[in-house]
């Protein structure tokens, strides 16, 4: 099974960036963070593409998993990253379903309904 749900994207790279964000929203996850790598790269020395991480929750969904097993914890937040590969952008979702995988508790429907999100946000923000 992948571990991430990937799409090409069409517009530039910070327009992406922003429909990653508000899809996000319109999903009912929080925006924890944002993390620019190129930028913290640079400021070590290092050249890197341009690469984005949008870091993304629903409190009361985490919480129900973290009750089941708190070291599902390790896969938290969702993570949706935006990258350019050669002259494209690419989005690239965790593939929540896969938890289920990584733990002897019931997660239910609920790994299914945090991808189903996820992949509307990858999809959306690459239309």
């Amino acid at each position: 099974m992948k571990f991430e749900y990937t799409r090409r994207a069409s517009g530039d790279f910070e327009e992406v960036v922003e429909r990653v964000k508000k899809l996000a929203m319109e999903e009912g996850f929080g925006i924890l963070a944002v993390h620019d790598f190129q930028k913290s790269f640079a400021s070590r020395g290092i050249e890197f593409v341009p690469f984005t991480m949008v870091e993304i929750c629903k409190p009361e969904i985490a919480a129900e998993v973290l009750k089941k097993d708190i070291n599902l914890g390790l896969f938290m937040p969702c993570r949706i990253n935006i990258y350019e590969k050669g002259r494209e952008v690419v989005v690239s979702g965790i593939a929540a379903d896969m938890l289920a995988g990584f733990t002897d508790s019931d997660l239910g429907e609920i790994p299914d309904r945090v991808a189903g999100a996820i992949r509307r946000i990858v999809d959306g923000a690459s239309a």
